[in-house]
């Protein structure tokens, strides 16, 4: 698990916005806007066959053949506890997301854009970081305010077991 929060290192790093560690792939699931750090994001494929994981949580979607081993593939709306789930088609879009050691996949309704974060665009990181939810900051983007999810602590999670919804668990 890395040390520094990837909104941390935005904000403290004054490299060129250009660099990986400063753009964000900006997604919504259902109709709520999130961000996750390019870093983590490995490839965007369209939905594939999936293979069903009986008595798995209402999030997992199944396991994916991913370059030769099953990968989970969990509908991030679902997890995160938004309302209803929305019907996947061939075009539905799946976020290879990793950091070296754990890998996972998210059904998301939509990739909107990739974009380079301003330190000044960061906001909430304390709030966030004293709580349970799977975000590192809010961030004020050209495309509007987006959530950023917290990768490290995210790719941690047990998501084949029942019980490792938002609700269900508590950041450490």
């Amino acid at each position: 698990m890395q040390e520094n929060s990837i909104a941390a290192t935005m904000q403290n790093n004054t490299a060129d916005e250009s660099d990986s560690g400063h753009r964000v792939i900006c997604i919504r699931a259902q109709d709520s806007h999130y961000a996750i750090g390019l870093g983590y994001v490995e490839c965007v494929l369209p939905l594939m066959e999936l293979q069903p994981v009986p008595g798995g949580a209402y999030y997992l979607a199944g396991l994916m053949d991913f370059r030769g081993k099953g990968l989970a593939v969990v509908d991030l709306g679902l997890w995160l506890g938004l309302n209803h789930a929305q019907p996947y088609d061939l075009d539905t879009p799946v976020i290879v997301c990793g950091n070296g050691e754990a890998q996972m996949a998210f059904i998301v309704n939509e990739v909107v854009r990739i974009e380079a974060v301003k330190p000044d665009a960061i906001h909430m990181q304390g709030l966030f970081k004293s709580g349970a939810a799977p975000f590192e900051a809010s961030l004020k983007l050209d495309s509007g305010i987006a959530l950023l999810l917290d990768m490290p602590r995210i790719l941690n999670v047990n998501f084949t077991a029942v019980n490792s919804s938002v609700s269900a668990r508590t950041f450490s």
